[in-house]
């Protein structure tokens, strides 16, 4: 079985998701931030240039678990947020 590491819908909305709320809550932004950005937005970016230091973690049908960086998934398709 070969395992596709392009991210799924839902792993995308997890992690810019949890990305805006440490935003909201006053971490520091990884890229600059325009004058009319907000957490969301600021995430967004984020994800979509690959700056963020996140590891997915998927737990497949045999039980088994298989962490991909997110720079490996973003180096199969660009991901268009």
């Amino acid at each position: 079985m070969s395992l596709q590491k392009k991210l799924t819908k839902y792993e995308i909305t997890k992690i810019i998701g949890g990305r805006a709320l440490q935003l909201s809550f006053g971490a520091f932004p990884l890229v600059e931030p325009r004058q009319d950005d907000t957490a969301f937005t600021i995430a967004r970016r984020e994800l979509s240039l690959g700056v963020l230091p996140v590891i997915v973690r998927r737990h497949l049908p045999d039980g088994t678990v298989v962490d991909i960086p997110l720079k490996e998934a973003l180096r199969e398709e660009r991901v268009a947020v």
